[in-house]
């Protein structure tokens, strides 16, 4: 079990209810993870979803044998493997500890049976998934423009193609 005040540290859970954390507090576990521990990866299946309390970890990529893409630092406060939340969900990335990390998770499939018990808890944990992934993809599209503003030639292609497609 993990104690409440620590739930009211990730984002994510920052507006539910107490009654709500109670009943994720009693089926989280709280671990501690050493540096290079990795979490996830690649094409392979998520198990649980993760609340970092303290510590850093790599969201990255393989892109060849020699290189990795760092894709985010997850910070304290923040989560990730959400999609543990999904049935049958693999990872596109791995996370890898960056240092001794302070970790709470829960099962995926136990958070989608809680879900399933207690609608309002689903219903506070997808609106919050919800903005922050209106969020990512507001952010996106603003980068996508911003490049295409300074990328004339880029800009160009991209109209042209539009025209070609809505005719």
């Amino acid at each position: 079990m993990v104690k409440i005040e620590d739930l009211k540290r990730i984002n994510l859970l920052k507006d539910i209810p107490e009654h709500l954390l109670d009943i994720i507090a009693r089926e989280a576990q709280l671990s501690i993870f050493s540096t290079g521990k990795q979490l996830t990866t690649v094409n392979k299946k998520i198990d649980n979803f993760y609340m970092l309390i303290m510590g850093q970890v790599a969201i990255k990529r393989n892109i060849t044998p020699d290189i990795d893409v760092i894709l985010k630092y997850i910070q304290s406060g923040n989560s990730f493997g959400i999609s543990a939340m999904i049935k049958g969900a693999t990872a596109f990335y791995s996370a890898v500890c960056q240092e001794p990390c302070e970790i709470i998770t829960v099962s995926g499939e136990r958070m989608i049976q809680l879900f399933e018990e207690n609608h309002e808890l689903g219903y506070y944990i997808m609106m919050d998934v919800s903005k922050r992934y209106k969020r990512f993809m507001d952010d996106r599209a603003q980068m996508i423009l911003k490049t295409l503003d300074e990328d004339l030639d880029m800009k160009e292609d991209v109209y042209d193609t539009w025209i070609d497609y809505i005719k």
